[in-house]
Parts: C-alpha cells; sequence; structure tokens
C-alpha cells in the first residue's frame, strides 16, 4: 500500500461506499481499481465512491472512474461520487466526465433511509 493513499471501504447492506485518501494518479490508482472490483464482486447494487479527501487525480484516475461507472452500466446497478476537491472537480468538469456521472454532496443523499449503519466488513 502507498503511504500517501488509502482506501476504506463500508457496506450499507446492497450499498458501499468506498473512501479514497490522498493523490489518485498512476502509481495509486491500480489499488483503488482493485478495491472497486471487490466492491462490485461482492454483488453491490450501488456502490458510491467518495473523492472528498482526495488532493489529486489524473487521467489514470479518471479511467478508474469510468471504467467504475461502465461496469454498474453494463450490470444494471448503480454507481456515484461524492464530490471531490477543486481540482478533482475541474478535471471532471473540463473532460465533461462529471455530465456522465451522478455526482452528490455526501453519501447520505443516495444511501436508503434507515439503511445509514455501516456494518461490520
Amino acid at each position: 500500500m502507498n503511504s500517501d493513499f488509502s482506501v476504506a471501504e463500508h457496506n450499507y447492506g446492497s450499498a458501499w461506499v468506498v473512501t479514497a485518501v490522498g493523490e489518485l494518479d498512476l502509481r495509486t490508482s491500480p489499488e483503488l481499481e482493485e478495491r472497486l472490483d471487490r466492491v462490485w464482486s461482492s454483488g453491490a447494487e450501488l456502490v458510491i465512491l467518495d473523492l472528498r479527501q482526495i488532493e489529486f487525480m489524473d487521467s489514470t484516475g479518471l479511467r478508474v472512474l469510468l471504467g467504475a461507472h461502465q461496469r454498474a452500466q453494463d450490470s444494471g446497478r448503480r454507481f456515484a461520487l461524492v464530490r471531490g476537491a477543486d481540482q478533482v472537480e475541474r478535471v471532471l468538469t473540463l473532460t465533461g466526465v462529471r455530465d456522465l456521472l451522478t455526482v452528490v454532496d455526501a453519501p447520505e443523499e443516495l444511501l436508503a433511509a434507515g439503511d445509514s449503519s455501516p456494518e461490520a466488513t
């Protein structure tokens, strides 16, 4: 694991919140991709990627987001992002990717009422 990058997963029934911290780039993207694959493989119906603690994202990180979005579409599931820092928002907006994805201010906006306590994983 990279010391300046970490990923945490929290299960909320059929929904998962994946929180990434640090810089999402060529070096760290494989770790996030692996964790997202694991969550999708668990049968998640909704995956919310929380980008609030991402300080920097390059095109490799963008590719991971697009891959997760495509996987959700192909399998009839949902993928969403929690709005990131200004630099992340700028990358998403300038590339047009933001228009393709569901973006919210907090995971709770998409989690079902009464389903807001994470289960141990």
